[in-house]
């Protein structure tokens, strides 16, 4: 590691750090220059980040998985607290994105991020009555492991992207204070029998 640079793995070592070389006058300092760059890093990574359209599975699998994920939403979850908003919500953008790929051969089911987020909660979270709705929930377990891959697979992608993100943001909060910023990358691979496992993500909708 090269003078003026930190090596760190969370923000908390990252202000542990910059406490304890504070004083020290013999660091090199980044440019404003550079700062400028870093922030507009930052930023650039961040609106496209926000922007971002996701495409669940392949073209051809556009119908099935939306109109499995609109069965799924209205038969299989039950929705608590503010998560009646979310639900109306990823309806009315199921129904926006049908309107996009319906009789188009190469366009996929796509989503925004939060979409994708709370997707991948409802799809997590099945809830029936009786033992004829299980027996039904067992009858459609080949969609919806495929719905839940498909799903999860563009979650894990748009993560990562989050977590680089906040790496820039890091680096940019750092360089401004007047030090370099070197992170040591998270680990964000997933494991691969996680969507099939059926793990919950305890989050409320945005």
């Amino acid at each position: 590691m090269s003078t003026g640079e930190l090596e760190i793995n969370n923000s908390q070592e990252l202000t542990d750090k910059l406490n304890e070389i504070i004083k020290d006058p013999s660091i090199n300092k980044p440019t404003e220059e550079e700062v400028a760059k870093a922030k507009e890093d930052f930023d650039n990574a961040g609106k496209a980040w926000a922007n971002g359209i996701y495409k669940i599975g392949e073209p051809s699998e556009a119908q099935e998985l939306c109109d499995y994920i609109k069965h799924f939403l209205a038969n299989r979850f039950f929705w608590q607290k503010e998560a009646w908003m979310g639900a109306i919500k990823l309806n009315e953008e199921l129904n926006a994105t049908e309107l996009l790929f319906k009789g188009k051969k190469d366009a996929n089911l796509e989503m925004g991020y939060q979409a994708l987020e709370f997707t991948f909660y409802v799809l997590t979270n099945p809830s029936g009555v009786g033992l004829k709705s299980a027996l039904d929930f067992e009858e459609e377990h080949e969609i919806y492991i495929k719905t839940l891959t498909a799903v999860g697979t563009q979650l894990e992608s748009a993560r990562k992207s989050l977590k680089e993100i906040e790496f820039l943001q890091q680096r940019w909060g750092a360089m401004a204070q007047g030090f370099y910023l070197e992170v040591e990358e998270p680990d964000t691979e997933e494991d691969p029998e996680q969507f099939e496992e059926f793990d919950s993500e305890e989050k409320e909708s945005e």
